[in-house]
C-alpha cells in the first residue's frame, strides 16, 4: 500500500526540544506547513541559534525532532482535524 505525502496545507504543530537537557517546549499548532516552518525559523533564531542550521533543521524537521545546535524543532502535520471556518 502506497502512503500518500502529508498535506502541507493541513494544520501544523510545531515544538522543540532543549538539546542538552531533552525537555521540549513552546508546542503550538500553524495553520499550514508554510508558516509553522516560518514560526520555527524565528523561534530558531530567537533563542540564539545560528540563522544557517536553523533554517537547515526546519526544512528536515518532521516527526522526529531535527536538530539545530542547541535546539531542535519538529514539525508535523495535527493528528486531529480542524475544522474549516
Amino acid at each position: 500500500m502506497k502512503r500518500s505525502a502529508p498535506d502541507s496545507n493541513a494544520p501544523h504543530e510545531v515544538d522543540f526540544q532543549h538539546i542538552p537537557t531533552g525537555g521540549f517546549f513552546a508546542e503550538c499548532t500553524q495553520p499550514n506547513r508554510q508558516s509553522a516552518e516560518e514560526f520555527a525559523l524565528a523561534k530558531l533564531v530567537s533563542l540564539g541559534e545560528d540563522p544557517d542550521e536553523a533554517a537547515h533543521a526546519v526544512a528536515l524537521a518532521g516527526y522526529t525532532a531535527a536538530d539545530a545546535r542547541t535546539y531542535a524543532v519538529r514539525i508535523y502535520p495535527t493528528r486531529t482535524a480542524i475544522p474549516p471556518q
